[in-house]
């Protein structure tokens, strides 16, 4: 896990060692174990290439980055992990390649000396890299099938290309003009990144999840070419064909062998890893499966068992149950404190994000990195790919009435009404998002931008696998995993996460509706399998559950924090502020606390007033982290 960067350019040996000095500040972080740079010439460009490096795998300098294989001429840098890269090791010693070291990027740049784009497919990990060929001019920039890691890039005004792990890097190169479309969008439909949009700066593009971006240099030219090497749908047709001669039993079999292996591979580590635990079902899977294989398996929980309205209480019950040890992060900051943690999350995400979820997710890897734990298996995109989200009711019962499927609706609709009968308390939230998926949001408060209209809900003949496949790539997942990554390699932690192994995905996609959603529940196969590794409280709990922040932090000091920063930046701000706003009211901590919508506004404001900034991280003790045994 590390962050990458690189140049190719005409500037003298100054310009570039000032531009490879200024990467550094913004990959640091995401790499804190080493560095290297490599330099080299090709018709008439200079190319640079940059890594930093958060050892994980083969600890020694045979990891190294920027790696060759001197064979082929071709040179790498490489962010993620590639899971399964004993298995591909294997392969090529087969055929009678030979391998220095232990490292995944070794096999990965192997593997591509190879088979070239051919050895894509069989990559079951989340990676971005840049492959560049000191021979023949061509640079590679891939990313992984869903977007786990981020790859940015852009055009200086002189026509150098620049690329990296870092949006506001390449931005403070390229130019940071503010997408507004893409801003607008995420404050109303809590989607910033989607398939066609990775960035908040205009002049910064990003390699599409499942995607390759060519560069050819010639004599003082550079030609540019684009591809998809992935492609999620078609995956999950074919998966679906190879599954429909299995019966339910069957079914249920292959699902938690999947999940098994899925969690299995992503134990590999010459590094101590913990898991992200909460009282939710998700992270429960994951946490009680490494318990199995790991003998002393340490957690990290947002919440105290002190809380009754945070999960501690269900999560320390649960660790006692699984014999996992929980440090608990229940922070409990000043005023002061408060402000730099927004301030750090801020310069972390490179981008607004939405609600206070992103803090208390950032505060989790703090502690996790203090307590020196490199690796943290989480549950993000267990919703996605098992239809978890409550919106997957009503589109799968409409999946079914457009299908002509009576039996199958009924059973939706008793489901549906379940939930609704059991979720009551949390109405006025529903209601709160109905319009954001009804597209009918009303107009922003203090942004003076619009945002485009989105139909959520997605089209009436949308299959409920259509639907979720369109969350993968647009409307949920991305964002959430920019939030994952940026959190987590602020503080040099690599974040795993076993549903989003390809095979998982594309087999719990390709599951019949009646597997997904029944009996009141959403992840029904995932409940089911997990029978015999989570407590039924947890397994079989309607209410949903994340980073609950139920810390009154606005009032304790964010409110004035946000406050602070928008009052003494209006005249910059001039262009977003909506003329006539009145801020005094609409910046209470009453007004911000009640509207989640209101809060984003504020959010993006206080992100606007430096876009392109660079964090000054908060010492560990800040967070005074509880531990629980």
């Amino acid at each position: 896990m590390c962050g990458i960067w690189g140049l190719i350019s005409q500037d003298e040996a100054e310009s570039r060692r000032a531009a490879l000095a200024a990467a550094f500040r913004f990959i640091d972080r995401r790499g804190p174990d080493a560095r290297g740079d490599q330099q080299f010439a090709f018709g008439g460009h200079h190319v640079q290439l940059a890594h930093t490096r958060l050892a994980i795998i083969e600890l020694s300098a045979l990891g190294a980055q920027p790696m060759a294989d001197a064979g082929s001429g071709w040179w790498i840098v490489f962010n993620g992990e590639i899971y399964n890269y004993r298995e591909i090791r294997e392969e090529l010693r087969s055929a009678g390649h030979s391998f220095a070291g232990g490292s995944d990027t070794e096999v990965l740049l192997r593997a591509w000396a190879v088979w070239g784009t051919d050895a894509l497919r069989r990559f079951n990990g989340m990676f971005v890299f840049a492959a560049f060929n000191h021979r023949s001019g061509e640079l590679w920039l891939v990313r992984d099938r869903f977007g786990v890691k981020p790859l940015l890039w852009g055009w200086r005004a002189d026509g150098a290309l620049t690329f990296g792990s870092s949006a506001a890097g390449v931005a403070e190169q390229v130019g940071a003009e503010i997408d507004t479309a893409y801003c607008a969008r995420g404050v109303r439909y809590k989607a910033y990144e989607t398939a066609q949009s990775g960035s908040s700066f205009k002049q910064v593009k990003s390699v599409p999840a499942g995607c390759w971006v060519k560069f050819q240099l010639s004599a003082e030219r550079i030609d540019v070419s684009e591809g998809k090497w992935y492609c999620l749908t078609t995956a999950v047709a074919a998966r679906r064909a190879a599954l429909a001669c299995l019966g339910d039993s069957a079914l249920m079999d292959e699902c938690r062998a999947c999940f098994d292996s899925a969690v299995s591979l992503r134990l590999r580590s010459d590094v101590p890893l913990a898991v992200s635990l909460s009282g939710g079902l998700d992270s429960t899977a994951i946490a009680c499966a490494t318990r199995r294989q790991v003998t002393q398996l340490r957690a990290f929980s947002f919440g105290s068992p002190a809380a009754p309205t945070s999960e501690g209480p269900a999560t320390r019950i649960m660790s006692h149950t699984a014999g996992i040890d929980v440090s608990f992060v229940w922070p409990r900051w000043s005023s002061r404190e408060l402000c730099d943690m927004l301030e750090t999350t801020m310069a972390f995400q490179e981008a607004p994000f939405s609600g206070l979820s992103p803090i208390a997710q950032n505060a989790v890897f703090r502690d996790t990195s203090a307590a020196g734990f490199k690796v943290l298996l989480g549950g993000q995109g267990s919703d996605e790919i098992f239809a978890g989200y409550r919106k997957f009711m009503p589109i799968a019962l409409r999946a079914a009435l457009v299908a002509r499927d009576p039996e199958g609706a009924l059973r939706l609709l008793y489901s549906l009404a379940l939930m609704l009968v059991h979720e009551a308390g949390q109405a006025r939230m529903y209601m709160q998002n109905l319009a954001r998926y009804n597209g009918k949001g009303k107009a922003f408060s203090l942004l003076a931008w619009e945002a485009d209209t989105q139909n959520l809900w997605g089209e009436s003949d949308l299959s409920l696998s259509d639907r979720q496949i369109a969350d993968i790539q647009q409307w949920s997942l991305p964002t959430l995993l920019r939030y994952e990554d940026r959190n987590s390699m602020g503080y040099g932690v690599e974040s795993r996460l076993p549903f989003l192994d390809y095979r998982l995905v594309e087999f719990a996609l390709a599951l019949p509706a009646r597997l997904k959603i029944a009996n009141g529940f959403g992840k029904w196969a995932l409940r089911h399998i997990t029978s015999d590794l989570v407590p039924d409280p947890i397994r079989l709990n309607r209410k949903k559950r994340g980073f609950d922040v139920t810390q009154d932090w606005i009032a304790q000091g964010l409110g004035a924090s946000l406050r602070a920063r928008i009052f003494d930046h209006r005249t910059a701000l001039g262009g977003a502020l909506k003329s006539g706003a009145q801020l005094d009211a609409l910046l209470s901590d009453a007004a911000l606390s009640q509207s989640p919508d209101l809060l984003d506004e504020a959010l993006l404001l206080a992100w606007l007033v430096k876009p392109t900034r660079t964090p000054a991280v908060m010492p560990p003790q800040a967070s005074r982290q509880e531990a629980w045994t």
